[in-house]
């Protein structure tokens, strides 16, 4: 079982939560041995509008490692290079933090995750990180330092049928005609 350490904000002590039926009770003894974490797998994704598309590229992240990192882009870095989201991060974070899929959300301040890559590896030394995009960019943003620092770059296929694009395209010759 995978868990995030956390700030209680009232005391400033360090905590894990624990699911309900995962079989530990109170009092038991657990190891975190952060050390044991050989791969950390770093995907990202603006998810908005989160759809089929986007859920079958974490879990697909996921599998890949020890540690899942999704990496949320900010609204400031979504508008470099395309229409500001209709979700605003805090909502995006969200979403993204509540799947089993990923142990771990970072906020991701540009299009290029270096500076989160960065940070990675600073704190997991000796981990091998895979980077993770969809198949439907050519140049991902990252690769170079990952394959500067021995990572890896993973590109599944992008699931064609659910893109934002084709959500929104749909919507909008649904409701265009409609009379009010």
């Amino acid at each position: 079982m995978k868990k995030i350490v956390w700030k209680n904000k009232s005391n400033e002590q360090l905590c894990v939560t624990i699911p309900k039926g995962s079989g530990i009770k109170e009092g038991d003894i657990v190891n975190i041995e952060k050390e044991k974490i050989k791969k950390i797998v770093y995907s990202y994704v603006t998810a908005d509008l989160f759809h089929y598309g986007h859920l079958r590229l974490l879990q697909t992240a996921n599998n890949l490692g020890d540690f899942h990192i999704c990496g949320v882009l900010t609204n400031d870095a979504i508008k470099s290079y395309k229409k500001e989201p209709i979700a605003d991060l805090k909502e995006r974070v969200a979403i993204i933090s509540s799947l089993r899929c990923v142990d771990m959300v970072m906020t991701q301040g540009n299009k290029d995750p270096t500076e989160n890559l960065k940070k990675i590896h600073a704190q997991f030394k000796n981990a091998k990180i895979i980077l993770v995009h969809s198949s439907n960019w050519k140049k991902v943003p990252g690769s170079d330092y990952i394959k500067k620092i021995g990572g890896e770059l993973v590109q599944p296929s992008f699931y064609d049928k659910l893109s934002t694009k084709k959500i929104v395209k749909k919507l909008f010759d649904m409701y265009s005609g409609e009379k009010k």
